[in-house]
């Protein structure tokens, strides 16, 4: 089975959930006020990575084969991670409830400017990446259409040639059809002539016999 895709036992058995991760959270109220922001935005980036992960390990379980032992201790150790994976959230987040309760009120508004300046990152950070995205979508989408407009130049082009060709097969299949009747014409005329200079020679050679059967009569 494992032969089958070697990568499931490997990736599967690799994924970062709990001790490092639970360990941060449970600091992060011990955390200085000003490094506050900074530690929980790094706790949510490596639980996005754990989700990645995660779903990176469900491809790989998937194409794992059906209704098997192997694919059924998987699927259960996937699960399992998934479940860690929704308990961390929730921890950050009552430890983020936690600070708050505990801050005072500029320590409180210190904290949120930093949340709402890295949730701002994030998603400048994001909105770029679906511009790069959109970007490259459009870029292929030109690229496929310039492809396109080439191969029809290049199809019109082959049309043309080939009209060409045909056009002028036609000219000389309409030249030789006039050559040919032309030939027949002559022909027709030889023929003629030749059935007429035959008949012209039966005639002389006929006078000539009466006229021999002539003289040899009066010689008698």
């Amino acid at each position: 089975m494992y032969q089958n895709n070697p990568k499931a036992p490997k990736i599967v058995s690799k994924i970062p959930i709990s001790f490092q991760i639970t360990s941060k959270i449970g600091r992060v109220h011990l955390t200085p006020a000003s490094e506050r922001a900074n530690a929980v935005q790094e706790i949510r980036k490596s639980l996005e990575d754990v989700n990645d992960l995660l779903d990176q390990m469900q491809l790989v379980v998937r194409e794992l084969e059906a209704n098997t032992t192997d694919r059924a201790k998987y699927e259960l150790r996937v699960r399992s991670y998934q479940s860690d994976k929704k308990q961390l959230d929730s921890e950050l987040e009552k430890s983020i409830k936690r600070v708050r309760e505990e801050a005072d009120r500029d320590e409180l508004l210190a904290f949120d400017d930093q949340m709402d300046s890295h949730r701002q990152e994030d998603q400048l950070i994001e909105n770029t990446q679906r511009l790069e995205r959109s970007s490259r979508k459009l870029q292929d989408a030109h690229r496929i259409a310039v492809e396109t407009e080439q191969i029809g130049a290049e199809m019109l082009s082959n049309l043309s040639t080939q009209r060409e060709t045909i056009g002028r097969s036609r000219d000389r299949l309409r030249q030789s059809n006039a050559d040919l009747g032309r030939a027949n014409k002559t022909v027709s005329v030889m023929i003629r002539r030749a059935i007429q200079n035959r008949l012209l020679l039966l005639i002389v050679i006929v006078l000539l016999m009466f006229m021999f059967l002539y003289i040899v009569y009066k010689a008698i």
